[in-house]
């Protein structure tokens, strides 16, 4: 500090008449009740509000604390007794002003839910963006159910009982949402955000294969029910148990991945789960289907199921909600024709596969397990790919889906099929919600995400 220019009482008068400082020097009045604190007009007329001082073996520091205009004097000395308080204490201002700035950026930057968007507008920048369904669980589940959590406040505790959330949904939400949970920590931890990855005790669950196989009672019943919607949801979803494939393959079919000579459906490698390219030769019940859908070969452009053209259709829980009122309703039909009362287990719709690849490998189809393998596109080691045996298998791989789509006809052939006949009118809005309920008793519930600003419970979700 300048010792030749006496300290006076900062006010709004002396600023006032503070003079510019000389280009590339500083001239200081000092205040003479807050040892350290003082201004300076700079060259440009802006008059800045300092606190200089010395920590123990270190030299002087001084720490700008603001522009008179946008505080007052008295405010700026009230700012520099704090940090003289802390001075005493210890306690480096400049320092605790820095930390307290990390602090207040980490609680902006590592909120769960502002992390997760981040984190995917990042991949999306840097050209590898996540799935779709990825995302949808990182969205959904990790940042929806604690979107104030805060990464590096994250304990282990926490992710118990965030797991615990997810397992009363299913087995299924648990593991992926674990998995995902370690993938965005993980990537905190390498982008040096987070020291440690509070997920890391956790143990992803091995995968439980699905074992619901669907019996030929309830897979008439299920095209049944696909018919009675009279809908394209109806139609997708029939599409689903034919063709075996996954229902985001077959609900996001476009006209351009078919060819229309050979009836060939490509799909692209980014839209099957094992980023590879499949080709299936499509059988002819599903061409039938796809038929209905554009009449016209001069107009089939876009979209093959699509309510307006713009996007293509969902396979929502709506759809399976209907569908499972219908089913309900053709099963009172079959015990009303005489039929023995039965119960439809809980089901899904990717239990479709699993249904369709053991009846293939059972009597009377008998389709060897690899063809089933190639039926299902599961992805396969360099091993089992022999150049000289693809055109064999996929022609068998074509009569491996003829016999399923033949073994699904021979079932609606049979005298127990179509109870009430062939055309029920779709059920009325008012009836949906009762059946669905009534086929679901005893099945386990799957609690549903909240919301954002939904009440639960009496707490809202934010």
């Amino acid at each position: 500090m300048r010792k030749n220019k006496p300290r006076i009482h900062i006010t709004v008068n002396s600023v006032r008449a503070l003079l510019p400082s000389p280009p590339n020097t500083k001239t200081f009045d000092w205040d003479d009740e807050v040892r350290g604190f003082g201004c300076y007009r700079t060259s440009g007329g802006d008059v800045i509000f300092v606190y200089q001082y010395r920590m123990p073996y270190m030299s002087a520091r001084r720490a700008r604390i603001g522009v008179w205009g946008e505080m007052t004097p008295s405010q700026a000395r009230e700012i520099a007794r704090e940090w003289a308080v802390m001075r005493r204490k210890g306690v480096d201002p400049v320092e605790e002003r820095r930390r307290m700035a990390q602090e207040d950026k980490a609680a902006r930057d590592l909120i769960m839910s502002t992390y997760v968007t981040e984190y995917l507008a990042r991949r999306e920048r840097e050209g590898r963006p996540v799935a779709k369904l990825h995302g949808q669980i990182m969205v959904r589940d990790v940042a929806g159910l604690m979107p104030d959590m805060r990464l590096d406040k994250m304990t282990d505790d926490d992710v118990e009982k965030w797991l615990d959330q997810l397992q009363t949904r299913s087995k299924s939400a648990k593991r992926y949402g674990l998995i995902y949970l370690k993938v965005l920590l993980n990537d905190a931890k390498a982008r040096g955000r987070i020291d440690k990855s509070p997920a890391d005790r956790f143990k992803v669950p091995d995968q439980q294969e699905r074992d619901r196989v669907l019996s030929p009672f309830e897979i008439q019943r299920v095209i049944e029910a696909c018919r009675d919607m009279h809908d394209q949801h109806g139609e997708v979803l029939e599409c689903l148990l034919r063709t075996m494939r996954r229902k985001e393959e077959v609900a996001a079919m476009s006209w351009e991945e078919i060819d229309p000579e050979t009836w060939v459906w490509t799909i692209p490698a980014e839209r099957t789960k094992t980023k590879t390219r499949y080709a299936m030769e499509l059988p002819a019940q599903v061409i039938a289907i796809l038929e209905r859908q554009q009449p016209d070969p001069m107009k089939r452009t876009g979209w093959v199921f699509s309510h307006d053209g713009t996007f293509s259709i969902s396979t929502s829980t709506q759809a399976k909600d209907a569908l499972d009122a219908h089913i309900h309703r053709r099963m009172e039909l079959a015990f009303a024709a005489g039929q023995k009362p039965r119960r439809f287990e809980q089901w899904n719709f990717h239990d479709f596969r699993t249904t369709a690849a053991t009846h293939l490998g059972e009597e009377p189809l008998n389709v060897r397990d690899d063809i089933i393998e190639l039926c299902l596109a599961h992805s396969r080691s360099k091993d089992e790919v022999s150049k000289y045996q693809r055109a064999e298998k996929r022609s068998m791989v074509k009569v491996a889906f003829q016999k399923w789509n033949a073994f699904l006809d021979d079932l609606m052939e049979r005298p127990d099929a179509w109870p009430g006949g062939r055309n029920m009118p779709r059920i009325g809005k008012g009836d949906l919600k009762r059946r669905r309920l009534e086929l679901r008793q005893g099945w386990i519930k799957k609690v549903r995400p909240l919301r954002t600003g939904e009440v639960r419970g009496g707490r809202r979700n934010r």
